[in-house]
């Protein structure tokens, strides 16, 4: 894509926790890397001690701003406040322990320049027994493998086929770029949900209801860096969640898209094969696909009774 990008301005809005301070230092450094940068960056902290010092070290390279509350668990109010505040036409949303690869909001910015109105979520790891070693900050672990997708090869991904059918069921909300209006047409995330997932999910679903498009975009990958999962905003009880997330299976009226650039695919893969497959950990004999070149675990698939698709994800789209 080679598409103008003068038009486009990011807010980018980081949310962070009690325990996140590290995952927050590491997030930073990546978006004051980025090679289009953010005009402003906005850290909403959900009641943690000790990052308004982690911001600090980043306010002379960032326009950045940070806002404390009560810790209450919530990540959607979080979200809202910072959307609220935002002062640019687009937004880009990252939960604090991603770490957006260098040209990912410049991969945003190409993109929504051309269609303003669709949702993009970036790919991002999310398979706990893949570990490795960051490509971009070497001492932070973090995990690679994007279960959304449920075979890796050389020439391309292959996504699972639910995520095709009913993509606000794989719409994870932690590396996501919307415009402002579209957003504030479904009033933000549901501040009933608390602690982990269901809202981002919700807010899926609200959107295609709406008649917006979501779809999945790999040039602005990103590192899902390990992090506690002892957490309070994780071990919340079913009762102290307050909303659960009703399942909607039903099929999209429009053609949902794995989206890349013929460079953006090139940085990904090059990464995976060369960097994550050579330093990581964790790739048992029993979480291995049929190819060998494509070490991913059982596709969420096969849960609902749907054949995974074994041709190769088109290039641009699918």
């Amino acid at each position: 894509m080679n598409m103008n990008t003068s038009q486009i301005a990011f807010s980018v809005i980081v949310t962070t926790s009690p325990g996140r301070e590290q995952n927050l230092a590491a997030c930073l450094a990546l978006l004051k890397r980025q090679l289009y940068p953010p005009l402003e960056v906005l850290v909403i902290d959900d009641g943690s001690s000790h990052a308004k010092e982690i911001c600090r070290k980043f306010e002379a390279d960032l326009n950045l701003s940070y806002f404390w509350r009560e810790n209450d668990c919530c990540v959607s109010k979080s979200r809202n406040l910072g959307a609220k505040m935002a002062q640019e036409e687009h937004l880009v949303f990252l939960d604090s322990d991603m770490l957006l690869n260098p040209h990912g909001l410049a991969a945003y910015a190409e993109y929504l320049h051309e269609f303003p109105e669709h949702v993009l979520y970036g790919y991002f790891g999310y398979v706990h027994e893949y570990i490795a070693p960051s490509y971009f900050i070497g001492s932070r672990e973090v995990m690679w493998c994007d279960r959304r997708f449920e075979e890796y090869n050389p020439q391309g991904l292959i996504p699972a086929q639910n995520m095709i059918r009913f993509p606000h069921e794989w719409a994870w909300s932690g590396n996501l770029a919307i415009k402002k209006t579209v957003y504030d047409s479904i009033a933000g995330f549901d501040q009933e949900y608390r602690g982990w997932g269901g809202e981002d999910l919700d807010f899926a679903w609200r959107l295609i209801q709406k008649n917006w498009q979501i779809h999945f975009f790999l040039d602005a990958w990103a590192e899902h860096q390990v992090h506690n999962r002892e957490e309070k905003f994780h071990q919340l009880s079913q009762v102290q969640r307050n909303k659960e997330y009703e399942h909607q299976y039903e099929k999209v009226n429009y053609k949902v898209q794995i989206l890349h650039s013929s460079e953006g695919w090139k940085r990904l893969k090059n990464t995976i094969f060369s960097h994550y497959l050579k330093t990581g950990r964790g790739l048992s004999e029993r979480h291995q696909s049929q190819t060998k070149t494509s070490p991913l675990p059982q596709s969420e698939s096969g849960k609902n009774g749907l054949k995974s698709s074994k041709s190769p994800a088109d290039p641009n789209a699918l």
